[in-house]
């Protein structure tokens, strides 16, 4: 789908139907996956309309997917937020994708995703170490830094100023709150709970 992010421009968006939308969405991901020499994944809406998430990386059986909330669909002034929760949500996707290869010793960063693969804590169970876990930081940080690469297509767009000014925030909070959760060594502690989780589920 050429010019795919031109098509975020409230006057063209509106114009199209929920379809158009996931079609949209999907040529995002394509794009994206191309980008990380990677296979690129089914956008789907969640089956469950009170799903209060606005997407998430899902993997069953062997077939990987990305989820996204309805919302994003029906709702003109998330769009932007739809189109950062396909490129966090692929990140996610060529995390995994990473760790599930052999590893170099100097792999470092993909050694540290696969720790916390092992031991993911979700957002239900933890927000704050959710939040502060290095594979939902790296996700954070990617998806800002490419979002923040199309600015100048959406200038005066108050939706956009509004995703950007949200997103910075988590990224910014999340460290915030860790370090008042857990104290300066806030890293060493977080790391400490994901490798815990990961021992616990080796025994069952």
């Amino acid at each position: 789908m050429l010019f795919v992010f031109n098509k975020f421009k409230r006057r063209k968006w509106i114009k199209y139907n929920t379809q158009k939308r996931l079609k949209i969405y999907q040529a995002v991901e394509k794009k994206f996956a191309k980008k990380q020499k990677r296979e690129p994944l089914e956008v789907v809406v969640h089956p469950n309309d009170n799903w209060q998430c606005l997407g998430m990386f899902s993997v069953s059986k062997n077939q990987s997917r990305i989820l996204i909330n309805n919302d994003l669909l029906v709702d003109i002034s998330l769009r932007f937020h739809g189109l950062e929760t396909i490129i966090h949500e692929g990140r996610h996707a060529y995390q995994y994708e990473i760790i599930n290869k052999k590893l170099p010793w100097y792999a470092f960063r993909a050694k540290r995703w696969r720790k916390n693969w092992e031991g993911y804590i979700p957002s239900a169970e933890n927000s704050v170490v959710y939040n502060a876990q290095e594979v939902e930081q790296d996700a954070q940080k990617y998806a800002l830094t490419q979002m923040l690469k199309l600015k100048r297509k959406y200038k005066n767009d108050n939706d956009w100023e509004q995703t950007i000014a949200v997103n910075k925030y988590r990224l910014e909070h999340s460290q915030d709150q860790a370090r008042k959760e857990y104290g300066i060594f806030y890293k060493h502690k977080i790391n400490r709970i994901i490798k815990n989780k990961a021992k616990d589920k080796e025994y069952y």
